[in-house]
């Protein structure tokens, strides 16, 4: 189960670091640079892909949790 949380963590991190990249882009959408095109659209998409990917973490951690209270409440009925 640490292993589950682990993973999840590992996850919120590149979903945290996807949104500051995107947060990046859009603040220097403005700045003109030589050769790179900054697409709205497309940095809206990579957000909402980041904000799945924070759900979909937040759940796994919540069910390694939820999993935990179980295994614990079975060895206190065991006890």
């Amino acid at each position: 189960m640490i292993s589950a949380i682990s993973n999840a963590l590992s996850g919120l991190m590149t979903a945290s670091k996807q949104v500051e990249q995107s947060a990046h882009n859009i603040a220097n959408s403005t700045t003109p640079t030589e050769g790179d095109q900054i697409d709205l659209s497309e940095e809206a998409i990579n957000l909402k892909i980041a904000e799945t990917g924070y759900k979909a973490n937040l759940a796994t951690i919540k069910t390694v949790n939820e999993m935990n209270d179980e295994l614990l409440r079975l060895f206190d009925e065991e006890v």
